[in-house]
């Protein structure tokens, strides 16, 4: 009996020793590298990686959609109901579903799988009234990028979010998979690396 409860702490150790991470503050992630640690912000880098998943996904093909199970409506003014009708297309394009509902409002009938943490209707508001303030200064394709921006942000891990092992080493994963993983889509630093040799100098051990 005791080699047995022995053998489950070593098992235990060892996983333990496996997940050289640490969630700090639901915000940040210490991870273990080759040559230290980094410490990184798990918003702006899944708002990366966010960003990079859309804009490869919405190249050729609308963004994949799904139906709400109860559609939300709201109302526009003329202002808005121009914008909207005015960029048909770049909704179609990201996947969003809009139907007339009654006088000066309308329905979101379908969302894009991708941006699930966002919530619909605030999504389309702030959309509309982003494309609304800039549509005069700013071509078409820099103006769908401002919005892939802007559904990144929504769509990404907040801070604040305790995250399982399973959904950070994901997070981890996924950095690897993108471009400029670096900086998120609005030029923050995702990742700050500290080095075994910088440590060492501030512990005075050089």
């Amino acid at each position: 009996h005791q080699s047995s409860v022995i053998s489950d702490h070593s098992e235990s150790s060892i996983e333990n020793r496996a997940s050289k991470f640490l969630q700090i503050h639901d915000c940040f992630i210490i991870a273990e590298n080759e040559d230290g640690f980094c410490i990184i912000d798990q918003h702006a880098l899944h708002e990366r990686i966010m960003y990079e998943q859309l804009k490869r996904r919405v190249r050729n093909n609308p963004l994949e959609s799904q139906k709400l199970l109860v559609p939300e409506s709201f109302q526009l003014t003329k202002e808005q109901s121009d914008t909207l009708e005015n960029n048909s297309q770049l909704f179609e394009k990201l996947g969003i579903e809009l139907v007339p509902f009654g006088p000066k409002t309308i329905a979101i009938q379908a969302f894009p799988v991708l941006l699930a943490k966002a919530e619909p209707a605030d999504f389309l508001r702030d959309v509309i009234d982003m494309l609304t303030e800039k549509a005069s200064t700013l071509d078409a394709d820099s103006l769908f990028d401002e919005v892939l921006h802007m559904a990144a942000c929504k769509a990404a891990i907040k801070a604040g979010t305790k995250l399982t092992d399973g959904e950070i080493e994901q997070l981890i994963a996924d950095k690897e998979t993108v471009e400029n993983s670096s900086h998120c889509p609005h030029g923050r630093p995702t990742v700050i690396k500290f080095t075994v040799a910088e440590l060492e100098k501030q512990f005075k051990r050089t």
